[in-house]
């Protein structure tokens, strides 16, 4: 995910952008692209890069604290570049993030500079990666579900903490069958929780199938009011999505709401979990 941190007006700078980089420990010389500070027609913007799973991996529940530390620092260097000027924060630091001098690649757009900034400086940003047989080092699609699950439930536990205990249950709909484990079940909706991924879109196809299929034998067996596939998918404008995988993305999306129609299973795309708490709410209440 990437996230515009501020934005605010330039005076008499060219269209240009500073990678900006951060040393999660102090004093070993490992550092990470994590933002971009962008020039463009007159306006600074400050972009966080890194993607939100990169920071799972690195600090697993606690993400949300680095998230926000590097959030704040690019808005401070942001206000640096906007009362000084781009090329004074070249070398300027702020809690452990660091520029380097500006690029003045001639950007078409925003979008434009933060793509070319992602290509040129960082292997954490996915531009363009639809080859997914070089992408082994991604989370699976069942760990991208878990952490998916986990980031709803907590946001839905705060506004009902008696809907806790119906997630990730197992049921049985059937005396001689096996147990099916779904991510929410009460006596209104029973519900599975998918991600459309930008990168190996054919696995999170293949998932979403298989749990369209378990819900429609759900509503078979059980008929719950609601049955529903709460599908998390990328913002469509996200600059730091390629062509091939926009088109990808809709395309497999479309594909997938079709196939919930056909078994009478609602698909709702989602783009954050305060969104999927909302529906999951909205369903279950």
């Amino acid at each position: 995910m990437l996230s515009e941190t501020a934005q605010g007006p330039a005076q008499q700078l060219g269209n240009a952008w500073v990678p900006v980089f951060w040393e999660p420990v102090s004093g070993t010389g490992e550092r990470l692209m994590v933002g971009v500070i962008v020039s463009f027609e007159g306006n600074i913007t400050a972009h966080r890069i890194i993607r939100d799973d990169i920071l799972e991996a690195l600090y697993g529940k606690s993400s949300g604290q680095p998230a926000a530390l590097i959030e704040f620092a690019l808005g401070d260097l942001r206000t640096i570049a906007e009362h000084r000027g781009l090329a004074a924060i070249e070398s300027e630091t702020s809690m452990g993030l660091s520029c380097l001098r500006p690029r003045h690649t001639q950007p078409d757009s925003v979008d434009d500079a933060l793509r070319t900034a992602a290509t040129m400086f960082s292997s954490l940003a996915s531009i363009d990666l639809v080859d997914e047989n070089d992408d082994a080092d991604a989370p699976s699609q069942e760990e991208q579900v878990r952490h998916w699950t986990v980031d709803v439930r907590e946001q839905v536990v705060f506004t009902r903490p008696d809907f806790a205990r119906s997630f990730n249950k197992a049921v049985k709909f059937y005396p001689d069958g096996e147990p099916v484990r779904f991510g929410f079940i009460n006596d209104r909706a029973v519900i599975h929780f998918g991600v459309l991924r930008p990168v190996q879109q054919s696995s999170s196809l293949r998932d979403s199938r298989a749990r369209l299929w378990e819900l429609a034998r759900a509503q078979e067996a059980a008929n719950r009011p609601h049955a529903a596939l709460l599908l998390a998918v990328p913002r469509s404008d996200d600059p730091l999505l390629g062509e091939r995988q926009r088109s990808a993305i809709l395309r497999n999306q479309r594909e997938i709401e079709r196939e919930a129609d056909d078994v009478n299973i609602r698909m709702r795309p989602v783009m954050n979990a305060s969104a999927g708490a909302q529906v999951l709410l909205e369903l279950a209440s």
